[in-house]
Protein backbone atom coordinates (compact mmCIF):
# COMPACT_ATOMS: atom_id res chain seq x y z
CA UNK A 1 0.00 0.00 0.00
CA UNK A 2 1.56 3.45 -0.99
CA UNK A 3 1.45 6.47 0.96
CA UNK A 4 -0.93 8.35 -0.27
CA UNK A 5 -3.52 4.90 -0.67
CA UNK A 6 -3.44 5.28 3.68
CA UNK A 7 -4.59 8.71 3.95
CA UNK A 8 -7.89 8.96 5.01
CA UNK A 9 -9.50 12.05 3.99
CA UNK A 10 -11.72 12.65 7.09
CA UNK A 11 -8.73 12.04 8.94
CA UNK A 12 -8.54 16.43 9.30
CA UNK A 13 -8.41 19.25 6.62
CA UNK A 14 -4.83 18.62 5.73
CA UNK A 15 -5.51 15.17 4.51
CA UNK A 16 -8.42 15.88 3.36
CA UNK A 17 -6.47 18.81 0.86
CA UNK A 18 -4.52 15.68 0.31
CA UNK A 19 -6.96 13.52 -0.83
CA UNK A 20 -8.55 16.23 -3.28
CA UNK A 21 -5.42 16.72 -4.94
CA UNK A 22 -5.21 13.22 -5.50
CA UNK A 23 -9.10 12.70 -6.69
CA UNK A 24 -8.97 15.88 -8.59
CA UNK A 25 -5.96 15.24 -10.54
CA UNK A 26 -6.83 11.36 -11.45
CA UNK A 27 -10.44 12.31 -12.63
CA UNK A 28 -8.81 14.59 -14.97
CA UNK A 29 -6.38 11.70 -16.05
CA UNK A 30 -3.14 13.97 -15.58
CA UNK A 31 0.43 12.97 -14.43
CA UNK A 32 1.81 14.75 -12.03
CA UNK A 33 4.25 16.37 -13.55
CA UNK A 34 1.08 17.94 -15.94
CA UNK A 35 -0.32 19.14 -12.39
CA UNK A 36 3.49 20.49 -11.57
CA UNK A 37 3.13 22.37 -15.09
CA UNK A 38 0.10 24.37 -13.69
CA UNK A 39 1.00 24.41 -10.33
CA UNK A 40 4.79 25.42 -11.23
CA UNK A 41 6.04 23.36 -8.81
CA UNK A 42 8.12 20.04 -9.54
CA UNK A 43 6.57 16.81 -10.03
CA UNK A 44 7.98 15.55 -6.52
CA UNK A 45 6.64 18.01 -4.50
CA UNK A 46 3.25 17.38 -6.15
CA UNK A 47 3.80 14.11 -4.91
CA UNK A 48 4.80 14.98 -1.07
CA UNK A 49 1.17 16.90 -1.32
CA UNK A 50 -0.74 14.03 -2.39
CA UNK A 51 1.13 11.88 0.33
CA UNK A 52 0.72 14.61 3.00
CA UNK A 53 4.49 15.03 3.68
CA UNK A 54 4.73 18.43 2.25
CA UNK A 55 2.13 21.26 2.53
CA UNK A 56 1.16 23.43 -0.58
CA UNK A 57 1.33 27.15 -0.57
CA UNK A 58 -1.71 29.83 -1.79
CA UNK A 59 -0.17 30.57 -5.36
CA UNK A 60 -0.41 26.75 -6.11
CA UNK A 61 -3.97 26.50 -5.17
CA UNK A 62 -5.05 29.37 -6.56
CA UNK A 63 -3.19 28.07 -9.88
CA UNK A 64 -5.32 24.69 -9.64
CA UNK A 65 -8.45 26.23 -8.91
CA UNK A 66 -8.46 29.15 -12.11
CA UNK A 67 -7.45 26.34 -14.46
CA UNK A 68 -9.66 23.87 -13.22
CA UNK A 69 -12.19 25.73 -12.65
CA UNK A 70 -13.08 24.90 -9.41
CA UNK A 71 -15.13 27.67 -7.47
CA UNK A 72 -11.76 28.47 -4.89
CA UNK A 73 -12.13 24.72 -3.42
CA UNK A 74 -8.25 24.21 -2.89
CA UNK A 75 -7.65 27.87 -1.87
CA UNK A 76 -10.75 27.00 0.71
CA UNK A 77 -9.68 24.16 1.99
CA UNK A 78 -6.01 25.47 2.31
CA UNK A 79 -7.04 28.02 4.23
CA UNK A 80 -9.38 25.94 6.71
CA UNK A 81 -6.29 23.44 7.38
CA UNK A 82 -4.06 26.05 7.84
CA UNK A 83 -6.60 27.77 10.67
CA UNK A 84 -7.99 24.43 12.42
CA UNK A 85 -7.40 21.68 14.39
CA UNK A 86 -4.57 19.03 13.15
CA UNK A 87 -4.32 15.78 14.94
CA UNK A 88 -1.30 15.42 13.72
CA UNK A 89 0.64 19.00 14.08
CA UNK A 90 3.57 17.85 16.27
CA UNK A 91 5.38 16.78 13.10
CA UNK A 92 4.69 19.59 11.40
CA UNK A 93 5.37 21.94 13.60
CA UNK A 94 8.86 20.30 14.31
CA UNK A 95 9.67 20.68 10.48
CA UNK A 96 9.05 24.49 10.79
CA UNK A 97 10.86 24.60 14.04
CA UNK A 98 14.14 23.36 12.04
CA UNK A 99 13.35 25.99 9.17
CA UNK A 100 12.81 29.34 11.60
CA UNK A 101 14.82 32.14 11.43
CA UNK A 102 13.13 33.47 14.57
CA UNK A 103 11.20 31.82 17.56
CA UNK A 104 9.62 33.54 20.29
CA UNK A 105 8.12 31.82 23.39
CA UNK A 106 6.08 32.80 25.90
CA UNK A 107 6.14 30.24 28.90
CA UNK A 108 4.67 30.76 32.40
CA UNK A 109 4.81 27.42 34.78
CA UNK A 110 7.87 26.08 33.22
CA UNK A 111 10.89 26.41 31.16
CA UNK A 112 10.54 25.82 27.23
CA UNK A 113 12.27 23.17 25.84
CA UNK A 114 15.47 24.49 23.79
CA UNK A 115 16.63 25.97 27.30
CA UNK A 116 15.91 22.55 29.64
CA UNK A 117 18.87 20.51 31.11
CA UNK A 118 18.04 16.55 30.58
CA UNK A 119 17.28 16.23 34.13
CA UNK A 120 14.39 19.07 34.36
CA UNK A 121 13.33 18.35 31.46
CA UNK A 122 13.09 14.65 32.90
CA UNK A 123 11.29 15.75 36.15
CA UNK A 124 8.22 17.53 33.69
CA UNK A 125 7.87 14.33 32.05
CA UNK A 126 7.49 12.49 35.37
CA UNK A 127 5.61 14.81 36.89
CA UNK A 128 3.07 14.91 33.72
CA UNK A 129 0.43 12.31 33.69
CA UNK A 130 -0.08 10.11 30.54
CA UNK A 131 4.02 10.11 29.64
CA UNK A 132 4.57 6.36 28.71
CA UNK A 133 8.26 6.34 27.07
CA UNK A 134 9.84 8.65 29.20
CA UNK A 135 13.49 8.34 27.54
CA UNK A 136 11.79 8.53 24.12
CA UNK A 137 10.32 11.82 24.72
CA UNK A 138 13.56 12.89 26.48
CA UNK A 139 15.55 12.19 23.22
CA UNK A 140 13.08 14.18 21.28
CA UNK A 141 13.26 17.07 23.21
CA UNK A 142 17.28 17.04 22.94
CA UNK A 143 17.68 16.42 20.03
CA UNK A 144 14.91 19.66 19.23
CA UNK A 145 17.99 21.89 20.99
CA UNK A 146 20.25 21.02 18.58
CA UNK A 147 19.03 23.87 16.27
CA UNK A 148 21.03 26.19 18.83
CA UNK A 149 24.22 25.02 17.56
CA UNK A 150 23.65 24.68 14.27
CA UNK A 151 25.74 27.14 11.51
CA UNK A 152 23.02 29.80 11.47
CA UNK A 153 21.07 29.11 14.35
CA UNK A 154 17.03 30.78 14.86
CA UNK A 155 16.95 34.00 17.19
CA UNK A 156 15.15 32.52 20.81
CA UNK A 157 13.15 35.48 22.46
CA UNK A 158 11.95 33.47 25.81
CA UNK A 159 9.49 35.22 28.42
CA UNK A 160 8.66 33.48 31.21
CA UNK A 161 7.35 34.47 34.70
CA UNK A 162 9.26 35.08 37.64
CA UNK A 163 7.60 32.01 39.79
CA UNK A 164 9.15 29.64 37.81
CA UNK A 165 11.98 30.27 38.99
CA UNK A 166 10.81 29.27 42.58
CA UNK A 167 9.17 25.57 41.11
CA UNK A 168 11.55 23.44 42.84
CA UNK A 169 11.38 21.07 39.87
CA UNK A 170 13.24 18.06 40.53
CA UNK A 171 14.58 19.21 43.70
CA UNK A 172 17.75 22.08 44.55
CA UNK A 173 20.26 20.29 42.66
CA UNK A 174 18.04 19.69 39.18
CA UNK A 175 17.46 23.56 39.66
CA UNK A 176 20.92 25.03 40.36
CA UNK A 177 21.84 22.69 37.00
CA UNK A 178 19.11 24.49 35.16
CA UNK A 179 19.86 27.60 36.43
CA UNK A 180 23.43 27.65 35.51
CA UNK A 181 22.40 26.69 32.13
CA UNK A 182 20.05 29.73 31.92
CA UNK A 183 23.07 32.39 32.46
CA UNK A 184 25.37 30.77 30.06
CA UNK A 185 22.65 30.78 27.35
CA UNK A 186 22.62 34.21 28.14
CA UNK A 187 25.66 34.70 26.75
CA UNK A 188 24.97 33.60 23.51
CA UNK A 189 24.15 36.35 20.99
CA UNK A 190 21.08 34.34 19.51
CA UNK A 191 19.21 33.85 22.45
CA UNK A 192 17.61 36.64 24.68
CA UNK A 193 15.96 35.57 27.96
CA UNK A 194 13.27 38.24 29.95
CA UNK A 195 11.56 37.60 32.87
CA UNK A 196 8.26 38.69 34.24
CA UNK A 197 8.33 39.50 37.86
CA UNK A 198 5.82 38.42 40.25
CA UNK A 199 5.41 42.37 40.93
CA UNK A 200 3.97 42.54 37.36
CA UNK A 201 0.47 41.00 38.51
CA UNK A 202 -2.18 39.36 35.95
CA UNK A 203 -0.70 39.74 32.28
CA UNK A 204 -2.14 38.86 28.83
CA UNK A 205 0.33 35.82 28.95
CA UNK A 206 -1.92 34.35 31.97
CA UNK A 207 -4.17 32.86 28.92
CA UNK A 208 -0.97 30.00 28.60
CA UNK A 209 1.67 29.47 26.61
CA UNK A 210 2.42 30.28 23.67
CA UNK A 211 5.05 30.32 20.58
CA UNK A 212 5.52 32.58 17.26
CA UNK A 213 7.73 31.21 14.32
CA UNK A 214 8.91 33.11 11.24
CA UNK A 215 10.18 30.84 8.37
CA UNK A 216 10.82 33.06 5.47
CA UNK A 217 9.46 35.63 6.33
CA UNK A 218 5.98 33.82 7.21
CA UNK A 219 4.59 34.05 11.11
CA UNK A 220 3.07 30.20 12.37
CA UNK A 221 2.23 30.03 15.85
CA UNK A 222 1.23 27.55 18.26
CA UNK A 223 -0.60 27.50 21.51
CA UNK A 224 -0.36 25.31 24.64
CA UNK A 225 -3.28 23.57 26.13
CA UNK A 226 -3.38 20.90 28.59
CA UNK A 227 -3.49 16.81 26.47
CA UNK A 228 -1.91 18.79 23.33
CA UNK A 229 -2.07 22.12 21.96
CA UNK A 230 -2.70 23.28 18.50
CA UNK A 231 -0.90 24.49 15.25
CA UNK A 232 -1.85 27.99 14.11
CA UNK A 233 -0.99 28.33 10.32
CA UNK A 234 -2.88 31.51 9.00
CA UNK A 235 -5.01 33.95 10.34
CA UNK A 236 -5.63 37.26 12.81
CA UNK A 237 -4.65 34.69 15.47
CA UNK A 238 -1.01 34.68 14.49
CA UNK A 239 -0.95 38.27 14.36
CA UNK A 240 -2.79 38.36 17.83
CA UNK A 241 -0.19 36.03 19.23
CA UNK A 242 3.07 37.98 17.98
CA UNK A 243 0.68 41.22 19.64
CA UNK A 244 0.94 39.28 22.80
CA UNK A 245 4.29 38.31 22.94
CA UNK A 246 5.20 42.41 23.06
CA UNK A 247 2.38 43.48 25.17
CA UNK A 248 4.23 40.55 27.63
CA UNK A 249 7.44 41.71 26.59
CA UNK A 250 6.31 45.21 27.97
CA UNK A 251 6.25 43.84 31.37
CA UNK A 252 9.40 41.88 31.47
CA UNK A 253 12.51 42.71 33.46
CA UNK A 254 15.36 43.75 31.04
CA UNK A 255 17.65 41.29 29.67
CA UNK A 256 20.51 42.39 32.24
CA UNK A 257 17.70 42.58 35.34
CA UNK A 258 16.51 39.15 34.34
CA UNK A 259 20.11 38.07 34.31
CA UNK A 260 20.59 39.61 38.23
CA UNK A 261 17.52 38.13 38.98
CA UNK A 262 18.45 34.56 37.99
CA UNK A 263 21.58 34.78 39.65
CA UNK A 264 19.72 35.76 43.26
CA UNK A 265 18.07 33.22 42.63
CA UNK A 266 20.54 31.09 42.28
CA UNK A 267 21.98 31.92 45.30
CA UNK A 268 19.16 31.21 47.26
CA UNK A 269 19.62 27.85 46.40
CA UNK A 270 23.18 27.17 47.87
Amino acid sequence: MSVRETIDPNASHWSWLAFDLWFHRTQRGLSLAQVGLIAKAARGTVSNWEAGRLRPQDDHMKRLDSVWNTGGHFQRLLHYARTGHDPDWFKQYIQYELAADVIKIYHGQSLPVPVQTYEYARSLLLAGAGVGDIEGALEVRLKRQEMLSRPQPPRLWILFDETVLDHLVGGRDVMRDQLHRLLDLQESHNVTMRIVPSSAGAHPGFDGPFQVLTVRNRDIAYAGAQIGGRLIEAGDEVRTLTIRFDEIGAEALSRSASRSLIEQKLKELS
